[in-house]
């Protein structure tokens, strides 16, 4: 057939590899806590400039400012280098024996670092407050472990709950020692150090002995301690650009009235650090995954200055009656300084992210960079104290800050291009300034327009999306892929790939047909019957399902040389369905012999959080498909078929292109169509055009009675019936060349009685745990669902 005239149609977007889901995902987790965190903290510091006198506010600013920089370097240096060995780890034995790096490292870290904050702090506050801080930072040192264990094994959203626990006890514990017990600044740090106890409770345990190594031998650790060295040096750099002047204002013969308003101003305008640290924190392991200026970085960068740019102008505009009110009389040069630190604030935070790129691909050699940054910093923090006193400092330090940013970022630029920045609009930061100057003559106004600008931007940042990857040319021509499919590219879609039908279409027609084949998981089959047109997606379909036979023949031939039966309950390998994983159930006294015998296979394996109990994640070392390994037939951790009676009716495979020899297992027809269905009422709501093509051969009158009798077992017969009289309905409708809206969406009323029938079923069978599971979990999933849909 003659191509003449025709547009050959790129590949579509493609969606957003799971590493990046889960980086996102954490990103968000990480961000809301941060912000929570941020909140409490500085509800906690304005307390505390009311409960504390001018004098002991100074120590316990000095001192927070001390444990907030041994923190930073704590939290991005073991946690970061413990994760990183995590999630390369192949074998329980290494993953034990990072833990226990880990732990050494901190504690002997938490030794050195406590003493040389009680050497600092003797310098301005009294002995028990030295003790107090000496303690605080061994227990934070040490309980970083915890940290990089959650990051490392991917427990985003309990690291963030434990963050926001932590900052909740440290307020409440703070002013009980404060208010009731009176112990002053020393009780409102000892706070600091009491707070990160509850970390120890999620502690990694029964990892076993992990190896023989000497426990303190830093030669059998060698690569670690020198990856952990270099990001301290890094990190460590950034906490003292963050907190020099914070405790050399204490020791300056100042007024203490001006230090303290200097420290409130910091407190204040250092707030986009908190949240460059939560961001850098949350990206670090996909950017680590990543090369060099890859997008992501730019979407981080993005997600900062959403939030930082309106803060900084917001801060450096602030009235004095605004300020009055929120401070003590104390604290009256704030207005004045707040244009300075909020400037170098949001440098800092800059410097943080900038940091941060440099570390995950293992750029160390900017270290040069960040000396010199320091020493230009420290000589503008001098010069500016001998010119202006607490003024001059003030802007001596933000000139310095933004110097050192600008050399790092330099460097960033020349090393990775200018994709990991955002270059970004200055005209409406401008516009900002102009306004605010504007209203701060009329303090109400201003304090109405700072909030709306506040909560603008905060919105923002909670919705932010992150680009996957270089985004490719849009098959759609400027309307979004998502759009939904009419009736033509439906019948275009059906025809093609239900009936074998190639009609004559235009490249906008068949662009739409791609998308909605995606969708359906049946790009191949489409192109199949346009191979000119669709040149690149059939190429991309013949590829995948080269890569699922091959990862798939691996993984089952593993697992038979060592004795472990698994069942193949889905991997549509057969080039039409574009499905990339597949998933594997093998028997549950046999679970932790499948990780061995695939142990090696894969690089990297994870849990979603609502089932971790029965499913995990293992991608492969070389790329490509992955493997869902399975306890049991379960969706979000509830069972629907019983292992037993899997195993017991599975029949060996030999379809075209195995390259295992026939030796895996697959479902008898029965089972086959029941989960299907079941992976439609229970998971999606939904049954794709992929699903249908799957069910339509298992639609004969004896599949479908032992499939009903099956159900009655398993306690959801008429669901199941529903469901098979929806899909039946859906394909007879096809059969006769009517259009069915794809994917077919099941009712929401049929999806919520699923569940319930469910249950009652589990309760009968005395199993009360999956049931009430099942109860909790089916009207939050099918909102969900239905809203996804409702986006699509």
């Amino acid at each position: 057939m003659s191509t003449a005239g025709r547009t050959a149609l790129t590949r579509p977007d493609r969606p957003a590899h799971p590493d990046e889901t889960r980086a996102v995902h954490g990103a968000r987790w990480i961000a809301v806590a941060s912000l929570a965190v941020g909140v409490l903290n500085y509800g906690y510091a304005l307390l505390l400039t009311r409960l504390l006198d001018v004098q002991a506010y100074a120590v316990f600013a000095a001192g927070q400012g001390l444990v907030l920089s041994v923190a930073t370097v704590a939290l991005v240096s073991i946690p970061w280098v413990l994760a990183q060995a995590l999630a390369r780890a192949r074998t329980d034995t290494e993953r034990a024996e990072a833990v226990r790096f880990a732990t050494v490292a901190a504690t002997l870290g938490a030794l050195v670092t406590a003493a040389a904050v009680a050497a600092v702090a003797s310098r301005f506050a009294s002995p028990a407050t030295v003790l107090v801080l000496a303690a605080g930072t061994f227990l934070i040192f040490v309980t970083t472990v915890t940290v990089g264990w959650l990051q490392g094994t991917e427990r985003m959203r309990t690291l963030a709950c434990v963050t926001t626990g932590e900052a909740v006890l440290k307020v409440a514990v703070g002013l009980l020692l404060v208010s009731v017990l009176g112990l002053s600044d020393t009780g409102a740090l000892a706070a600091l150090g009491i707070a990160v106890l509850p970390f120890l409770l999620w502690w990694p345990r029964g990892l076993g002995t992990g190896g023989q190594r000497p426990r303190f031998a830093v030669r059998a650790y060698g690569d670690l301690w020198r990856r952990a060295g270099k990001i301290a040096a890094l990190q460590g750099l950034v906490a003292l650009l963050s907190t020099i002047d914070v405790v050399v204002i204490t020791v300056l013969p100042t007024d203490r009235a001006a230090a303290a308003s200097y420290q409130a101003s910091v407190m204040v305008g250092r707030i986009p650090l908190f949240l460059a640290g939560a961001i850098a924190m949350a990206f670090l392991p996909a950017l680590a995954r990543r090369s060099a200026g890859t997008p992501l970085a730019a979407s981080a960068v993005r997600m900062y200055l959403t939030v930082a740019l309106p803060f900084t102008v917001v801060c450096a505009t602030a009235p004095q009656a605004v300020l009055t009110t929120v401070f003590p009389a104390g604290y009256a040069m704030m207005s004045t300084l707040l244009v300075f630190t909020a400037i170098s604030g949001l440098a800092v935070g800059a410097l943080t992210l900038a940091a941060t790129f440099c570390q995950a691909v293992d750029d160390f050699g900017c270290l040069r960079q960040q000396l010199l940054g320091l020493a230009v910093y420290v000589a503008a923090l001098v010069v500016g104290w001998r010119a202006g006193g607490v003024v001059g400092l003030a802007g001596g330090v933000a000139v310095g800050t933004l110097v050192a940013t600008v050399l790092l970022v330099g460097r960033l630029i020349r090393r990775q291009g200018f994709g990991a920045l955002v270059r970004p609009s200055l005209v409406a930061p401008l516009l900002l300034t102009a306004l605010f100057l504007a209203l701060r003559g009329t303090p109400v106004l201003w304090t109405v327009a700072a909030t709306a600008v506040g909560a603008y931007g905060t919105v923002r940042f909670l919705r932010h999306r992150s680009p996957a990857e270089p985004s490719r040319p849009s098959l759609l021509a400027g309307r979004p892929p998502s759009a939904p499919a009419g009736a033509e590219t439906v019948r275009l879609l059906t025809d093609a790939v239900w009936h074998g039908l190639a009609r004559r279409a235009d490249d906008q027609l068949l662009r739409r047909a791609l998308v909605l084949a995606q969708r359906n998981r049946v790009a191949g089959r489409l192109a199949r019957r346009y191979p000119d047109r669709l040149a690149g997606p059939l190429a991309d379909a013949d590829r995948a399902n080269d890569r699922l036979r091959a990862n798939l023949a691996a993984a089952t031939g593993l697992l038979t040389a060592a004795g472990v039966p698994a069942v193949v309950i889905r991997a549509d390998a057969d080039g039409g369905h574009g499905r990339d994983d597949f998933d594997l159930v093998v028997p549950e006294d046999r679970w932790s012999a499948a990780d061995r015998a695939l142990t090696g296979w894969y690089r990297h394996r994870s849990r979603y959080w609502l089932e971790r109990s029965t499913k995990v994640l293992l991608e492969p070392v070389d790329g490509g498909p992955a493997a869902h390994l399975h306890r049991t037939v379960s969706w979000y951790g509830v069972p629907v078929i019983p292992t037993g009676d899997l195993f017991a009716r599975a029949v060996p495979h030999h379809g075209d292109g195995d390259r295992d020899g026939g030796r895996r297992l697959v479902p008898d027809p029965a089972d086959q169509l029941r989960i299907r269905l079941a992976h439609a009422l229970f998971r999606n709501q939904t049954l794709d055009l992929s699903d249908l093509l799957a069910i339509r051969p298992l639609l004969t009158p004896g599949v479908t009675a032992r499939a009903q009798r099956a159900a009655e077992r398993e306690g959801w017969p008429l669901a199941l019936r529903a469901a098979l009289t929806a899909a039946t309905d859906a394909i007879e409708r096809l059969d006769r060349g009517q259009t069915v809206r794809l994917p077919l969406p099941l009712p929401v009323p049929l999806s919520l009685r699923a569940g319930l029938e469910h249950a009652g079923g589990l309760l009968r069978s005395g199993r009360r745990g999956p049931a009430a599971r099942e109860l909790a979990l089916r009207v939050p999933l099918v909102l969900a669902k239905k809203l996804r849909r409702a986006d699509l």
